[in-house]
C-alpha cells in the first residue's frame, strides 16, 4: 500500500487502483489504519469509490468492525446503502460478521434493514437473533419500513456488461429507492433523480 499512498499524495484527483480495483482508501479501511484514512480523506480521496466487486471503503470497514473508521466515513457522506455486485450493503456485512456496534451505527445513520440482496437476503436475515431484534427496534424508531425491498438489478438492462470497471463510478444498482421510506433521508432534485455525493 505505501506506493499507492505516495502516488495519491502527488497526483491530486488521481485514483490509484490495484488489480482488484482497491484504492488506498479501501486498503486503509480494511486494515483499520485510521491515521491513513484521515490523511487520504484530507487529500481528497473519493469516499464512495468502488472496487471491481463494487465494494466501497465503508463495506470493508464495516465487515472488519473498524467503528472509528465507519464513523469517519459516514461523517464524510459515505453511502450507507451502497450495494455491491451481490446486492450486499455495508449493513449486510456488519450483520454477517457480527459487528454489532457497527451495525447499530449504520442503522442510526440511515442504513436500511430491509434491502434485499441478489439472493433475497436482508441485513436482518444475516444478523444473529439478538442483533436482529436490536436493529428492528432501532429501525422502527427511526421510521424505517420493515417490508423487504427486493433486489432489482436495473443497471445492466439492455447492456452486455461492458461497464468500465475503473472503481470510480458511484451507482446504486439493484436498489429501487422509491420502495424505501426515506422521505426525510434522501432529497430528490427537480427531475426526480436521487441526489448523489457532490
Amino acid at each position: 500500500m505505501p506506493w499507492s499512498v505516495v502516488l495519491c499524495l502527488h497526483l491530486p484527483g488521481y485514483v490509484m487502483l490495484d488489480d482488484h480495483g482497491f484504492s488506498p482508501l479501501h486498503w486503509a479501511c480494511r486494515e483499520g489504519r485510521c491515521n491513513v484514512v484521515d490523511m487520504l480523506i484530507m487529500r481528497g480521496a473519493r469516499i464512495n469509490v468502488m472496487n471491481r466487486g463494487d465494494d466501497t471503503p465503508l463495506h470493508l470497514a464495516s465487515s472488519h468492525g473498524h467503528r472509528d473508521i465507519v464513523t469517519k466515513l459516514i461523517q464524510c457522506k459515505a453511502d450507507t446503502n451502497a450495494a455491491n455486485e451481490h446486492g450486499n450493503t455495508p449493513l449486510h456485512y456488519a450483520c454477517f460478521w457480527g459487528q454489532e456496534q457497527v451495525a447499530e451505527d449504520l442503522v442510526t445513520n440511515g442504513a436500511q434493514v430491509s434491502i434485499g440482496n441478489k439472493y433475497g437476503e436482508t441485513p436482518l436475515d444475516k444478523a444473529k437473533p439478538h442483533l436482529r431484534e436490536i436493529l428492528k427496534e432501532r429501525a422502527e424508531k427511526l421510521g424505517q419500513s420493515l417490508a423487504k425491498v427486493p433486489y432489482k438489478d436495473s443497471f445492466w438492462k439492455g447492456t452486455t456488461r461492458t461497464r468500465p470497471r475503473n472503481g470510480t463510478l458511484n451507482k446504486h444498482a439493484g436498489i429501487d429507492f422509491k420502495q424505501l421510506s426515506l422521505s426525510n433521508k434522501i432529497n430528490e432534485n427537480h427531475s426526480g433523480e436521487v441526489s448523489r455525493e457532490p
